[in-house]
């Protein structure tokens, strides 16, 4: 407990469910979607243990927790299998991983601060993960040196207010060099 007093940054960079895909023997046949919908399964069982962790040592309250991923879904878990199940990984956006549209640029982000980030909100803001910077700056009170983060926002009040816009545009890139404004 005395330890859990103290503050930390903890980044946990999962595999799954990025490719290789190969779920643990714990998970195989969880889901009825092949590997690929079983590895992402254990992401989320992953995630559940870190927050009950948290909950555990008392100290969820004081703890802004930001589940994320990379780019969307990779063409590489077969997602036309997945589709012919029912199951659209990038929902009704067109486009996976590495594309420039928004199947491969919009992708899941979820906070949980109990007491800051209002529980079962969501947001319309337009934010992407180099803003992470500014807003961990932000956090801790500090100052990002001139040529650091330049592009970073601090999304910090649409966390705190789900309402707040924090950027007017985006810049994207492709894998293949095309570049996009949103």
């Amino acid at each position: 407990k005395a330890a859990a007093k103290k503050p930390f940054f903890l980044y946990l960079a999962l595999t799954a469910p990025h490719t290789p895909i190969a779920p643990s023997k714990e998970w195989r046949g969880k889901s009825d979607l092949g590997d690929y919908g079983d590895f992402v399964m254990q992401v989320d069982g992953t995630v559940g243990e870190v927050l009950a962790a948290l909950d555990q040592a008392g100290i969820a309250s004081n703890t802004l927790v930001i589940a994320t991923s990379d780019n969307g879904c990779s063409p590489a878990a077969g997602v036309t299998s997945l589709e012919k199940q029912g199951h659209f990984p990038s929902a009704q956006f067109r486009g996976y991983k590495s594309d420039i549209w928004d199947g491969g640029h919009r992708l899941p982000f979820i906070a949980r601060w109990p007491g800051k980030v209002k529980a079962g909100t969501t947001s319309d803001a337009l934010i992407c993960l180099g803003d992470l910077m500014a807003t961990c700056a932000e956090l801790v009170d500090a100052k990002l040196p001139d040529h650091a983060g330049e592009d970073s926002v601090s999304i910090l009040p649409a966390l705190l207010d789900a309402s707040k816009p924090v950027r007017e545009n985006i810049v994207s890139h492709s894998i293949n060099g095309r570049f996009a404004i949103r």
